[in-house]
């Protein structure tokens, strides 16, 4: 009985969890286009500031020349990387459906998170279609289905590295203690 308690607890947090992150990815998109440029470019001048030998050294137009050329290569990556935490927690959502709880990983779990994430990802384009500065792209859509199923194959394999190790764990158990196998 405590296990169904912490799992159904579990299974609480982690939609929580989704939600909250539906809600960060829906403000996200609701800054118009001269707020979300001036967030993702200051992201990107801090990363490029830590990981670029001699960043400070660069004249303000070389700078801004690096940041230019790599910034929209950085949003549509912020793009991917938001919808890979969603597909994530979505996953992790209907693997802890009490019908899903039993070993075998189902199709169910890799195509529902799927299909839910590309129609949060199709909600969000409209909405964007509504900000100022900012469009409704299909293909943006696309790059977060993409991160989506990502993070939906890093949870699977999560799951499946860690029913592996339970299993050599078992085994283990069984030759100690001489238990047929």
């Amino acid at each position: 009985m405590g296990k169904i308690i912490t799992r159904r607890r579990a299974l609480i947090l982690c939609i929580v969890l989704t939600v909250l992150w539906m809600c960060v990815i829906f403000l996200f998109s609701a800054k118009d286009s001269t707020e979300s440029a001036d967030m993702s470019g200051t992201l990107l001048r801090g990363l490029l500031s830590v990981f670029v030998p001699h960043w400070e050294k660069r004249s303000s137009d070389a700078q801004q020349q690096i940041i230019d050329s790599l910034h929209t290569v950085f949003r549509k990556l912020g793009h991917f990387s938001e919808y890979a935490l969603l597909g994530c927690l979505l996953s992790a959502d209907v693997r802890l459906l009490p019908q899903n709880s039993r070993l075998p990983l189902r199709k169910t779990e890799l195509w529902l998170p799927a299909l839910l994430s590309f129609l949060y990802a199709g909600t969000d384009e409209l909405h964007q279609a509504f900000v100022p500065g900012r469009s409704c792209e299909l293909r943006d859509a696309f790059i977060d289905l993409s991160g989506a199923c990502v993070g939906i194959a890093v949870l699977w394999l999560a799951v499946l590295i860690r029913r592996k190790l339970r299993q050599r764990r078992s085994e283990k158990n069984h030759h100690k203690t001489g238990a047929p196998g």
